[in-house]
């Protein structure tokens, strides 16, 4: 059974012993016809939960048994990674282990063998990756390298560390669903993993300075846009700097980041908020979700540090 709520934040699980069933909610996830073959058919079990968002999706999937699957075109750029199981992997001319995270770009074909695999995947749409990288540089992005990539990647621990981080908040906590700033943070998470991880543009070349005028747009659009999903990428191309000249700005100014900067701003939004409730049933955990604080434990640190009481004390004044 495949579960979706509304769009563009969407939820599945699959679960099943049947291999065409299973084939069917390969062919949703990543929106391709997928072949599946499992050898014995018997002995085959498959489970599937995913989160797709604006431009982004991750899955994980689990399979027991001997299989072999694959598909002539992916339309989207995949990542992905395999923390347990045998997997072996051919795109194009690269192959490898799916032990080590590998990608495969889009209009590439993949041929895959595997069996006991837990495996992890993004997907992740063009305009996504194009804006990303052009937060990263600073300027319109000219066309992403996608040939060689997996034996010129690196920061293998990252890309899994991110992975494994997807799965156990994106993926795990349904409650997500009403918190867009915190899938917002996650997904910048992602895709700026996948750019560090594979040479999909040239991080080294030079990037001009952030201006004190850039620094006044970045904090202007933080303040106008405080409760949107809001990443530094997109602060970053509002400023017109790349998100490295931001970071510099904001450490030369303020002695923080960006991303410091934005939760300071959004824990005093909070702070007003449980100040100025009135309704009994407002609670902390809500208000700190609200402002896209994931961890309360985390966030009662901060406001603690910030305004010497707990968030449940401001709450009761």
């Amino acid at each position: 059974m495949m579960d979706d709520l509304e769009t563009p934040y969407t939820r599945r699980f699959a679960r099943s012993t049947n291999v065409d069933e299973a084939r069917g909610s390969m062919r949703e996830l990543y929106g391709t016809s997928m072949a599946l073959v499992a050898d014995p058919p018997q002995e085959f079990r498959y489970e599937a939960a995913a989160v797709t968002d604006e431009g982004f999706s991750a899955a994980t999937l689990r399979f027991i048994g001997a299989c072999r699957s694959g598909t002539d075109s992916f339309p989207d750029l995949i990542v992905a990674h395999a923390p347990a199981g045998r997997h072996r992997w051919r795109a194009g001319r690269e192959s490898g282990p799916g032990a080590i995270p590998f990608l495969v770009p889009p209009g590439r074909d993949l041929r895959v063998e595997f069996s006991g695999l837990h495996l992890r995947t993004l997907r992740i749409e063009g305009d996504a990756l194009r804006r990303t990288a052009q937060a990263l540089t600073g300027r319109e992005p000219g066309p992403l390298r996608l040939e060689g990539l997996n034996g010129s990647s690196q920061h293998h621990a990252l890309m899994i560390e991110t992975l494994r981080f997807v799965e156990a908040t994106l993926i795990a906590d349904p409650t997500l669903r009403d918190a867009p700033l915190v899938r917002s943070q996650i997904a910048h998470q992602a895709l700026t993993s996948v750019f560090a991880t594979f040479p999909l543009i040239d991080l080294t070349a030079t990037r001009p300075a952030a201006t004190s005028r850039a620094l006044r747009r970045a904090i202007s659009h933080m303040e106008q846009h405080l409760q949107d999903p809001l990443s530094i990428a997109d602060i970053a191309i509002t400023a017109g700097v790349s998100t490295r000249a931001l970071q510099s700005a904001f450490q030369r100014q303020f002695s923080m980041t960006p991303s410091h900067y934005l939760r300071r701003l959004r824990l005093r939004a909070a702070h007003e908020d449980l100040r100025n409730a009135t309704d009994a049933r407002v609670a902390v955990r809500d208000v700190a979700r609200k402002w896209g604080f994931v961890h309360a434990g985390r966030f009662a640190q901060l406001y603690a540090d910030q305004y010497g009481e707990r968030p449940s004390d401001t709450l009761r004044r």
